[in-house]
């Protein structure tokens, strides 16, 4: 999300400057031609499914661990230097190239400042099993995922026009392409032509429900899903929220303000990464953001308590933060409380996107603020998908409900991680932790793997 901060301008000096000190994780690359032209002739059907001109630009594959295997393959989809996606599969394998027949696959959609593999799969520096998508992968699902267009952006890029009509919309029918490239690569590999699961990470799950509201009105033979699972998200607050309804129709108005004028582009990945970098190389340093404060504490800071970073706006709940933290005598943030190394999380920061589109976020506050005219949110009532919203305490939790109550759907499954009493929320289990905390494969990783299991 936007923050209207003075740190912008200084880290992006700050950035600049430790952008040769950061290496990319090596990957290792193969090209078996046989397993490349069933990718090849996925695409090509994929393509004519979704309405979406595409092309196959590379493939990769690297072991994970065992005989779990990602596959990663670029997709050209424009003419634009930018117009390309990623699509990932991790499986596990019955010999090199030959994945093993999965009954049940499911597709991952990132959020803001996030990359698949930052958010669900193989971070650099750390254990490449260590993943929700590694996690599943070993119980036998089929996991596949998608790099959205602004994850190619380049930390150095400078003009974001390219950026002006990428939107819900588009990212949405790039979604479309990879569900159906999964679906056609899944058939000719042995897996069937079965509809898939979709999961979706807060900005995911946004494009999750606008998928299903689509999809919904569709003949049933034309559909891919097979159910959904929003992940701490709020799509359409309760009446009784009107008043962060109203927060989000300021957000939009603020969002939009910006947009007419020129900026079609958000930095807060950027951003993160510069904290990141401050804290990693010096992290008893006087922060150039937060007065008083060392780099690790500002850091700690935006992890913690990143709803005071909203403003002047108001942030998306009350108490919205990424990660759960813990303060010291004098309430400084001094660490996390579910992720014991601090190094994790500022390897995932500086591996992540730096720019994202600007257009997905006014939609989504368009939509959230329930005020605003937007295709999104017509038919929720038309999705009859079994569904499992998975929320966090401390991040949009209980306020995600809502949006599964609106839905058509005879099977819903609510967990909310919850793990302090109410009145402590700002300390509770955050946003980000579905994902990064150190406990996440209990408290959140087998519940869903539990409940693919009975669909």
């Amino acid at each position: 999300m936007l923050r209207k901060t003075v740190m912008s301008m200084v880290l992006v000096f700050i950035l600049t400057l430790a952008l040769g000190l950061v290496t990319a994780q090596a990957k290792t690359t193969d090209s078996k031609t046989p397993a490349v032209d069933v990718m090849t002739q996925a695409i090509g059907s994929a393509a004519k499914e979704a309405d979406n001109s595409s092309s196959l630009a590379t493939v990769t594959r690297k072991q994970i661990n065992d005989n779990i295997y990602e596959y990663t393959m670029v997709i050209k989809v424009g003419k634009g230097q930018y117009d390309k996606i990623g699509i990932h599969r991790i499986v596990k394998e019955e010999s090199p190239w030959v994945p093993i027949a999965a009954e049940k696959a499911v597709m991952m959609i990132h959020g803001d400042s996030c990359n698949f593999n930052t958010a669900f799969g193989t971070i650099p520096g750390q254990p490449a099993s260590d993943s929700l998508s590694a996690f599943l992968a070993q119980k036998g699902v089929d996991v596949w995922g998608i790099d959205l267009r602004w994850t190619f952006v380049p930390d150095t890029a400078t003009d974001f026009t390219f950026m002006k009509k990428w939107d819900t919309k588009l990212h949405v029918k790039d979604i479309k392409l990879a569900v159906k490239f999964a679906r056609a690569v899944r058939a000719l590999t042995g897996s069937g032509h079965g509809k898939i699961f979709m999961l979706g990470h807060s900005r995911g799950a946004q494009f999750l429900y606008a998928y299903a509201n689509n999809e919904s009105q569709l003949p049933e033979p034309a559909r891919d899903l097979r159910g959904i699972i929003p992940m701490d998200m709020v799509y359409k607050f309760s009446p009784a929220d009107s008043l962060l309804a109203q927060a989000a129709l300021e957000r939009y108005q603020a969002y939009k303000s910006l947009y007419d004028s020129g900026t079609y582009v958000n930095n807060d990945g950027q951003n993160l990464k510069g904290l990141a970098w401050l804290t990693a190389s010096d992290p008893d340093g006087i922060s150039p953001i937060i007065p008083g404060f060392t780099n690790k504490q500002a850091a700690l800071s935006v992890l913690t308590a990143t709803y005071a970073t909203y403003q002047p706006l108001q942030p998306i709940t009350p108490f919205y933060h990424y990660l759960a933290g813990t303060f010291d005598e004098n309430g400084l943030p001094d660490g996390l409380q579910y992720v014991e190394q601090m190094d994790k999380i500022l390897e995932i920061a500086l591996a992540s996107p730096s720019f994202q589109s600007m257009g997905e976020i006014i939609d989504g506050e368009a939509i959230i603020s329930g005020a605003v005219e937007v295709p999104y949110d017509d038919h929720l009532a038309d999705i009859k998908l079994p569904v499992l919203y998975v929320g966090a305490a401390g991040g949009m939790g209980e306020y995600g409900v809502y949006t599964t109550t609106l839905l058509g759907s005879s099977d819903v499954t609510v967990q909310v991680v919850t793990l302090l009493p109410a009145e402590a929320k700002a300390l509770d289990y955050g946003h980000a932790d579905l994902i990064w905390a150190d406990n996440a494969e209990e408290l959140v990783w087998e519940p869903i793997y539990d409940w693919l299991e009975l669909r």
